[in-house]
């Protein structure tokens, strides 16, 4: 059997903060680029992301999707993995989460005197509402951990498995045109609200700054930052759950598609029945690329399974008839302990 040489595994040395790149922003096609504002809009969205970025740095060498029997066989023979529209789905809690504690910041600073500011918290808070969003969120989940027993049990005991991808081959995983985003799940509450004041705080002074402007433009300006809020709340919104799932360690792959763009990306959104309705999602390439070597693919874990040397036995045969000989195949140590 060809495996992941491993060495491989081993963690990359320690990341020092100077030398970590700035994040591609989910939303790449912003409308708040010109306006009166823009020249502080920019420097305050370059703020964002230096504190933003290093969150996400050093990611392991392979974060984990969890599914069954099922997926395991769909994603291996198609090359092709889900991200579903995130309102629709069990993480739409966590989208409530991240809204609520905006929320609360938020109304904080409408009881301000300033009326510009209790104007512009009326409208984020609308604007920033899930119910009201004008773009779709979509996110593919995974975990740093190939081998977790709460993973396990949530995907029963009767084939689970864990997929294992590449890290740094996930800068050419996403829809035609654009590619998905890598994200760490943030759980600290304290980091969480610190993230939030000093993103309300920026956005708030903008608007402060329109007090010497005419009444059109100042109405101008306000809806201009709370479209910025919006772009990097999202970012929040990809990112935030609450503090007692920290054990999940998760990671996400994320995609913000906004419906305006029609074309090269909004004809790649596909639908399947849930709940009684169609739920949004795209499918993200993960197939080989170039040759063993390059395949997203590094591993698939067996979770507590009967029979599993046969389980192991036909996957290894399904990865090499996809490509993915380079692939490693192993079974999980937890097996005695579900």
């Amino acid at each position: 059997m060809s495996e992941t040489q491993d060495n491989d595994w081993e963690p990359a040395a320690p990341l020092l903060e100077e030398t970590v790149e700035p994040l591609r922003p989910l939303i790449q096609e912003a409308r708040w680029t010109s306006s009166l504002v823009t020249e502080q809009l920019l420097t305050d969205s370059e703020a964002f992301y230096a504190e933003w970025s290093p969150l996400h740095a050093q990611p392991p060498y392979a974060i984990y999707h969890y599914t069954d029997t099922t997926g395991l066989k769909g994603v291996l023979e198609s090359g092709l993995l889900r991200a579903a529209d995130v309102t629709y789905l069990d993480a739409s809690r966590e989208i409530a989460y991240a809204y609520g504690l905006f929320r609360e910041h938020l109304r904080k600073r409408w009881r301000s005197n300033d009326p510009l500011v209790s104007d512009f918290c009326l409208q984020a808070e609308l604007a920033l509402d899930p119910r009201r969003w004008t773009r779709n969120l979509f996110i593919a989940c995974f975990c740093e951990n190939g081998d977790s027993l709460t993973q396990w049990r949530t995907h029963g005991t009767d084939g689970a498995y864990a997929i294992g991808l590449r890290t740094a081959t996930l800068d050419a995983v996403g829809v035609r045109m654009q590619r998905a985003e890598l994200r760490r799940v943030v759980y600290a509450a304290e980091q969480q609200n610190a993230l939030l004041l000093r993103l309300l705080d920026r956005a708030v002074s903008v608007v402060r700054s329109a007090h010497s402007l005419p009444e059109q433009e100042r109405a101008g300006v306000v809806a201009v930052v709370v479209e910025f809020l919006a772009d990097h709340f999202i970012e929040l919104v990809a990112s935030f759950k609450r503090p007692n799932l920290q054990e999940e360690l998760e990671w996400r792959l994320v995609i913000a598609l906004d419906p305006i763009y029609v074309g090269e990306r909004t004809w790649q959104v596909q639908f399947a029945a849930r709940d009684g309705h169609p739920v949004p999602y795209v499918e993200l390439d993960v197939s080989p690329r170039g040759g063993p070597a390059a395949s997203p693919v590094a591993e698939v874990v067996c979770g507590p399974i009967d029979r599993s040397d046969l389980a192991s036995r036909s996957i290894q045969l399904l990865l090499r008839s996809r490509g993915n000989a380079s692939a490693r195949v192993r079974h999980s140590a937890l097996t005695q302990s579900v």
